[in-house]
């Protein structure tokens, strides 16, 4: 088997761009993107998804959003199809997800019914019926699932994540142990929670980091750039000063949902002052 050489191209520049992007968490990037480039070869058993991954670690500190680049990188825009599994924590809720004896089909069905590859992102994966969890075992280990609609779908084109909270308060305390054993610690945790046979059909499982203040700074700058290019393009220049920097951070980053809130409190606050702008022009006018 000769690989395509653009194929090699193009995955020799995955690591540096995931390290570009997602901040804080080296050492989950080499793991990641094994399991990646030998999915994108075909060195994946036909029989098994492209590659599966759990990650574990506090809220926002860069599960999803490293999910996401990978998605963008390998498929383009449009890739990743994300359900939130604290929405089928009951048995009622679990037919909206797996659809239902009469043939209606739920969310997941709806998008293996319209396409044949990309990757299937189930946030706090922990937070679903049980019920569901036995589905992963399916998805998990032959790559073609049955639903409760009748319907058989394959998942060997598909990336499949899954992301968890547990052990999460392990990570946040205070304390001067090494992260190696906090790590087992987190694993532990999780093999508390799930059945072995579940957690062994995943490719790795691996725990996120989380932010440290330079780590932090690193993500608002990034955000911050991306907000100030965007404008740019439209024709307006903004400078967003130090003690701005230091504000964005205080009011983005927080000790319960990490970095997730970043990029909208950026999006807020570059708003307003082009917002005011506008208006101030207008009225010159």
């Amino acid at each position: 088997m000769i690989p395509d050489p653009a194929l090699i191209q193009k995955l020799s520049g995955l690591e540096g761009y995931l390290d570009s992007r997602i901040k804080g968490q080296g050492h989950v990037i080499p793991r990641v993107c094994s399991v990646l480039e030998r999915g994108e070869l075909g060195l994946q058993p036909p029989d098994k998804p492209l590659g599966s991954f759990l990650f574990l670690g506090p809220t926002g500190v860069g599960k999803t959003e490293l999910t996401l680049e990978c998605s963008r990188y390998l498929f383009g825009e449009g890739a990743l199809h994300r359900f939130d599994m604290s929405e089928f924590q009951h048995v009622d809720s679990v037919k909206l997800f797996l659809g239902d004896e009469t043939g209606m089909p739920g969310r997941l069905g709806k998008v293996l019914a319209n396409h044949r590859k990309g990757v299937l992102l189930f946030d706090e994966i922990e937070k679903a019926h049980r019920l569901i969890w036995d589905l992963f075992l399916q998805m998990l280990d032959a790559a073609r699932i049955t639903l409760t609609d009748h319907r058989t779908h394959n998942l060997s084109g598909f990336y499949v994540v899954c992301t968890s909270n547990i052990g999460s308060q392990q990570l946040m305390r205070p304390t001067r142990l090494p992260f190696a054993t906090l790590e087992r610690a987190v694993l532990a945790e999780l093999h508390r929670h799930f059945r072995p046979e579940l957690i062994g059909r995943f490719d790795e499982k691996i725990v996120f980091k989380p932010l440290t203040p330079e780590t932090q700074r690193e993500i608002a700058m990034i955000v911050i750039g991306e907000e100030v290019e965007r404008y740019r393009k439209m024709g307006m220049d903004l400078t967003v000063d130090e003690e701005t920097v230091e504000m964005l951070i205080r009011k983005g980053i927080t000790k319960s949902l990490g970095a997730r809130p970043m990029k909208r409190t950026v999006q807020k606050y570059l708003g307003d002052i082009v917002r005011e702008r506008l208006k101030v022009s207008c009225l010159k006018d």
